[in-house]
């Protein structure tokens, strides 16, 4: 789903990544149930991104309007169905990165779970690493669809 641009200020990121706090038999389930509803509710708020979910942690990135992302925000932390919510970026964006999708996701990786474990363990350092990782997994996923 093609967004249009931006307007020059008003376009905002958010990264974070958090504890599945869902019993493991549960966790699939519900995270498709997730993205299922977040597909639709992120294209009627002007919102795109991406999420990861490794299994035991969540790493989403979502850009979009300031006042979309707030109520976003607002919904993801109150949400029991994680927990330690960590923000690695939060603030105005040039552009969008993933202009192209709604919510992004293709389902877990161990591959992805090993580099977001390593990420989190190391430190972010540059938030443009975690993003690359989400980008990389997308244009994986899609090759994998084509």
């Amino acid at each position: 789903m093609t967004h249009p641009a931006p307007h020059r200020f008003g376009l905002v990121g958010w990264l974070y990544a958090s504890r599945c706090a869902l019993p493991a038999a549960w966790a699939q389930r519900a995270v498709d149930a997730i993205v299922e509803q977040s597909i639709a509710r992120n294209a009627s708020m002007n919102v795109t991104g991406a999420l990861l979910f490794t299994g035991s942690r969540f790493v989403q990135f979502l850009e979009g309007p300031a006042e979309s992302l707030a109520a976003l925000r607002r919904n993801v932390l109150a949400d029991r169905r994680h927990h330690h919510i960590v923000t690695f970026l939060s603030g105005g964006r040039a552009e969008r990165v993933f202009s192209n999708w709604s919510l992004a996701y293709a389902g877990p990786s161990l591959f992805v779970a090993d580099k977001v474990e390593n990420l989190l363990h190391t430190g972010v350092k540059n938030t443009a690493e975690m993003i690359d990782l989400l980008e990389q997994f997308v244009m994986i996923s899609e090759a994998k669809n084509s």
